[in-house]
């Protein structure tokens, strides 16, 4: 009888260590989807600007004096970086409409142009954020 309470034992062991691990999984998917991403691909926000700029400071090792020279550097370059995708986005939206559309527009019926229509205002509503200027600064 000795014998199974063993068995039983290490095999409660064994699935709390593999639930624990699957728990811990989680949180940590969970924290780089809900925070790191979010900060990494910020760009626009000064909490976004700070973490790139400390990030890569790390990385580099640098000292005290050289993350000072680094952040405005790593601002400007963010900055420079958001405006030029929206300008992409911006001319990709024009070239789309202006060039492309009416030559669809010649051949496709009116309910595929309804449908295309609604293609790109939903384009538009997926790039939104990307082409304006965000509130959170």
């Amino acid at each position: 009888m000795s014998g199974k309470k063993t068995k039983l034992k290490a095999g409660c062991g064994v699935v709390t260590l593999f639930g624990l691990g699957y728990v811990l999984g989680v949180v940590s998917l969970f924290i780089l989807i809900a925070v790191i991403v979010p900060l990494t691909e910020g760009w626009k926000s000064d909490k976004s600007k700070k973490f790139i700029a400390d990030h890569i400071a790390n990385k580099l090792d640098l000292a005290d004096e050289q993350r000072e020279q680094l952040r405005p550097v790593v601002n400007e370059f963010l900055d420079r970086r958001w405006q030029l995708r929206r300008d992409y986005l911006q001319e990709s939206e024009s070239v789309m409409v202006e060039e492309y559309q009416p030559r669809l527009d010649e051949f496709l019926t009116d309910p595929q142009q309804q449908k295309l229509e609604e293609l790109l205002q939903g384009w538009r509503k997926e790039n939104q954020d990307k082409i304006e200027e965000p509130a959170e600064r």
